[in-house]
């Protein structure tokens, strides 16, 4: 009885977790998707695809800045929960990192603008989408995560989000207030910064001191693997925007953009449920609630899949009345990113990082933006970038490349156990 109780309870932890961080990434995703109708319409196109091609630069920026912290210290947290010294040392040493990395950032981005054409020709776009970086300092996400208490952040999200998407519909009036847009979404981001901060050094009584300079190497030589993966992720994820801005038009940037936001936000559940698991799993290590886990993340990625395919153009026409019709197509090509990439997450962090496989984990991404780059030089040396839908099929190739990589170390280390 004993047993089933905290069999229950932690089942009950794991649903209330799943469901905040659901809450979160949805309100994220979602509201902004309420003003997107708004914005393209009000902006124009054009003006979405510049906003959308900066934000593809700064996020470059962004994952200097987290260094693959976001990853290594929720397990470090996790592990550390019950030790309060041994937290406020991590909560330290992150913000550290974070802090020196956004210095640099912003260093260079003020450089750039003296050599870089584009960068001195955009510097106030660029700026306020740089303001989104002070986020990633100020929103302890990975320790919330780590700690697995997620209440908090999906109320403070909810009024950020809240708040950019009121301002949206106050301040963006005609064509030219576009450079707003990534101001408003910053602001209203870098006030639940501050606030989650508040909490972490109030309620969760987090005490920030000065670190020794060895524990902030060690860190940073300990988050560089996960550092190099995240850098791949983001290449998967913006070079299709970023070479469609360089080669097509800023109005084939907003069509590839819509489409993977339209496939993104599919995968908020799975993406939430392997958020919640992962510390769970790599505190007990349990092979059989892994197996089954693995069945969930198949059969529920495989649903989305198709509900995002039939779907397609009704969500299309919604948010931008048939402005970019490309969007439809690109956004059922990539059902087949959607399927494999539901897959992946899972068997990525909550499986090969909690079962002590953290290099599976990395290459596989490195494996998967190789054979993404390889693609898209083809694509170069056979005259096919102008066509934008190649690029949607070469993202879908890079994921399946990742699936099978990650699948195939889960296999071998025997991760997934039958026996009950």
């Amino acid at each position: 009885m004993v047993r089933l109780s905290l069999g229950n309870l932690l089942r009950n932890k794991l649903v209330q977790n799943t469901g905040y961080l659901s809450v979160i990434e949805i309100f994220r995703l979602l509201m902004p998707f309420i003003a997107l109708p708004y914005i393209i319409k009000t902006v124009g196109v054009t003006h979405y695809g510049s906003i959308v091609f900066a934000q593809a630069i700064i996020s470059y920026f962004q994952i200097f800045i987290n260094w693959g912290l976001d990853v290594s210290a929720v397990k470090d947290v996790s592990v550390a929960r019950n030790d309060r010294k041994e937290l406020d040392k991590i909560v330290s040493i992150v913000l550290s990192i974070k802090s020196i990395h956004l210095l640099l950032s912003a260093f260079l981005l003020f450089a750039s603008s003296f050599f870089i054409p584009y960068v001195h020709e955009n510097i106030w776009l660029l700026l306020c989408c740089f303001l989104l970086c002070f986020t990633d300092v100020l929103f302890p996400i990975w320790f919330y995560q780590g700690i697995e208490k997620m209440k908090y952040l999906a109320l403070i999200r909810f009024i950020s989000i809240f708040f950019y998407t009121i301002s949206i519909f106050i301040f963006i009036r005609q064509a030219d207030d576009y450079i707003y847009v990534p101001l408003l979404q910053s602001l209203g981001s870098i006030l639940s910064g501050i606030v989650s901060m508040f909490l972490l050094l109030r309620v969760e009584k987090i005490r920030l001191h000065r670190v020794r300079k060895v524990e902030i190497v060690q860190t940073f030589k300990d988050s560089t693997p996960f550092f190099i993966s995240r850098v791949s992720v983001v290449l998967n994820n913006s070079i299709a925007k970023i070479i469609s801005g360089i080669f097509l038009t800023m109005d084939m940037v907003a069509a590839f953009d819509l489409a993977q936001k339209i496939t993104s936000i599919a995968l908020v559940p799975i993406q939430m449920v392997n958020q919640a698991v992962y510390p769970h799993i790599a505190r007990t290590l349990n092979k059989v609630f892994a197996r089954k886990m693995l069945m969930i993340n198949i059969f529920a990625s495989l649903l989305i899949a198709i509900a995002v395919f039939i779907l397609a153009p009704y969500a299309i026409y919604y948010f931008s009345k048939g402005e970019v019709e490309e969007a439809v197509v690109l956004t059922r090509i990539l059902c087949i990113w959607v399927f494999f990439g539901g897959i992946v997450v899972y068997l990525g962090s909550p499986v090969l990082v909690s079962f002590g496989h953290p290099q599976p984990f990395n290459n596989s991404i490195l494996a998967g933006t190789f054979v993404l780059l390889c693609s898209y030089l083809l694509l170069y040396i056979l005259g096919g970038l102008g066509n934008i839908y190649y690029f949607a099929y070469a993202l879908c190739l890079s994921e399946f490349v990742m699936f099978s990589y990650r699948f195939f170390y889960c296999i071998k280390y025997e991760l997934f156990s039958i026996k009950k």
